[in-house]
């Protein structure tokens, strides 16, 4: 698999988990009324569990800009100090990149707490289990209480790429730093006539990653709001 491609799988996999946790959200935030009236004593856990997902939204958001942010405006002669300019916003981006994958632990959320969040609320830690935390929503839908289960379940158990999103984001995004350094020459050796290749392939993957860090931006305004929400 080359770089591109291997890129663009993970960044496909974080949007698909995106894509989940919004829909969590959303059943979540549909189902705030019953929940007052039916079931307050789960209001706070369910906060909490969406708190975590904001953490990793966050992160994803945080992973994203470090690429979205490295803009690099090339002249019509491209020189040693144009390569020097470069190399030094690519070191810069680079340390925050670095800085990022230390700090995993604080920008996600962990999948231990989501499932014991989750257990608090529905009682069991598992798919079955998890339905019933949807059905505690008043979706009146057993098909969509399933399909969410499923989401959540794959957000809570580290054995799923969808619990690990912000690890693989991360690591797109020091693939995508590596192999625009990379295009500037090989084996250590850097060559001012490679700058234009080397910024027209960081747009190229800032438009990819950009998406990402609106996305994952809203996800996180949008729970933002629902945790308020829910006192």
């Amino acid at each position: 698999m080359t770089i591109v491609n291997e890129i663009i799988e993970g960044l496909d996999t974080v949007a698909q988990t995106i894509e989940n946790i919004k829909k969590i959200r959303q059943a979540v935030t549909e189902g705030k009324n019953y929940i007052e009236t039916k079931h307050p004593d789960v209001k706070n856990d369910l906060g909490l569990l969406l708190n975590e997902f904001r953490k990793t939204m966050h992160g994803v958001a945080q992973a994203s800009a470090v690429l979205t942010n490295f803009r690099f405006a090339i002249s019509a002669d491209t020189g040693s100090s144009e390569l020097r300019a470069f190399n030094d916003y690519f070191i810069q981006h680079k340390s925050q990149a670095d800085f990022l994958e230390d700090h995993l632990e604080d920008l996600r959320g962990h999948c231990s707490k989501i499932r014991e969040h989750a257990q608090q609320i529905a009682g069991s830690a598992t798919v079955s289990g998890f339905s019933g935390l949807f059905r505690m929503l008043g979706l009146n839908s057993p098909q969509r209480e399933r399909e969410l289960a499923e989401m959540l379940d794959r957000l809570a158990y580290e054995d799923f790429k969808d619990a690990n999103s912000l690890q693989i984001m991360v690591n797109c995004l020091k693939l995508a730093l590596t192999d625009v350094q990379n295009t500037l020459g090989d084996k250590g050796a850097m060559y001012p006539e490679n700058v234009p290749k080397a910024a027209a392939l960081l747009a190229e993957y800032a438009e990819k990653f950009e998406t990402l860090e609106k996305s994952a931006g809203n996800a996180e305004d949008e729970i933002k709001k629902a945790i308020t929400e829910f006192g």
